[in-house]
């Protein structure tokens, strides 16, 4: 198969672009194939900030950026083409089980901004398909994370690109913008069709309904949505995240997503089997995992309850009310202490710990 380079758009800020971006190039690198993610957005630079939370000093021989291929960095380099690099010049680094390009070589840099360039739809597009002729040889998936809207530099990823992916929030300013800008990529010559992907879906009580969201009408093509996901912004930054992100919904949507889109293109499936998806007793129907405490009670109430039962018949009391027969009377108070646990694991418990917690700190 050769190299798939894949734009990953959206029409507005916010959307949850960058993530998926990540996501997806990992899940794509676990089925053995070899994968470079590209931040393409110098300027908030969203994907290299979530990949590398850390400034990076200028340490032995420069390395090359998306940023310094671009021009914007260099005074002599204002208004004409950057000298051709080879491969091994980039600043490319692992994340995880895939290489990543980013934007800039330090998060805390600040961009010498000049839109000669980047306002040149054939500086752009040139720039863009000299890097992507340097690092396809050693990739099956490109990924382009651009930045959000519409302007030269993204149009010319579009244009390189085989498969565009456009994601939207799941709200009217959402669908809006995202109806806009793939109106305009479709009215563009050397731009295939482009798939929508609905992120952070609404009205979704069960998993089920995510497919019930396709069947309503969108004025573009939707290729699947991703349902809202607590938990996804609850780990979020931590550092459990990127190992527990693979047993989310939002997860498991995407992996839906994906095949269905490897039903027309010519992609690699994710396999669902290699992935360890909780139980749904330790599930919210539409928000993902319980938090770890929620399954902490919710497990232990489920072992006092199965565990009074079965005492409870063994022994088979009659008395309770006797300071007695507490001792012998135990497994019903096991059973009322595992309804008590279960209680608490489904009523929002953890959120209203959460947040009386946080008052108290801010005393």
């Amino acid at each position: 198969m050769d190299s798939q380079v894949i734009s990953i758009v959206s029409g507005k800020g916010g959307s949850g672009k960058s993530l998926l971006t990540a996501v997806l190039g990992r899940a794509l690198a676990r089925e053995g194939k070899r994968v470079i993610i590209v931040d393409m957005d110098i300027f908030v630079r969203g994907l290299t900030v979530l990949l590398f939370s850390y400034t990076r000093p200028k340490q032995g021989i420069k390395k090359i950026t998306i940023s310094d291929i671009l021009g914007v960095y260099s005074e002599n380099s204002k208004g004409s083409e950057p000298p051709i690099y080879n491969k091994e010049d980039f600043l490319i680094e692992r994340f995880f089980e895939c290489d990543v390009l980013p934007a800039v070589e330090n998060v805390a840099y600040s961009l010498d901004y000049d839109d000669r360039n980047l306002s040149d739809e054939k500086f752009t597009y040139n720039v863009i398909n000299r890097l992507i002729d340097k690092i396809s040889v050693d990739y099956d998936y490109i990924l382009l994370d651009n930045r959000a809207g519409m302007d030269s530099l993204i149009l010319s990823s579009c244009r390189v690109s085989s498969i565009i992916i456009s994601v939207a929030e799941d709200d009217d300013v959402g669908r809006q913008t995202n109806s806009n800008l793939t109106k305009f990529l479709q009215s563009k010559k050397n731009i295939r069709v482009v798939y929508a992907i609905i992120n952070k879906g609404r009205s979704m009580h069960i998993y089920d309904d995510v497919k019930g969201r396709l069947k309503q009408r969108h004025e573009f093509s939707v290729l699947g949505v991703i349902p809202f996901d607590i938990e996804i912004l609850e780990d979020f930054g931590s550092d459990r995240f990127w190992t527990t992100v693979t047993e989310t919904l939002y997860f498991r949507a995407l992996i839906d997503i994906w095949n269905e889109l490897a039903k027309t293109e010519p992609v690699q499936e994710i396999s669902e089997s290699k992935y360890r998806f909780p139980p749904k007793i330790f599930m919210q129907p539409s928000q993902g995992r319980f938090s770890i405490i929620e399954r902490m009670f919710r497990f232990y109430s489920i072992i006092l309850i199965l565990t009074g039962t079965w005492y409870w018949l063994l022994r088979n009391n009659t008395t309770f009310l006797t300071k007695e027969s507490l001792i012998e009377n135990a497994p019903i108070l096991m059973i009322i202490t595992g309804v008590i646990f279960l209680l608490f694991s489904i009523s929002g418990f953890h959120s209203f710990i959460k947040e009386r917690t946080g008052k108290y700190n801010k005393m």
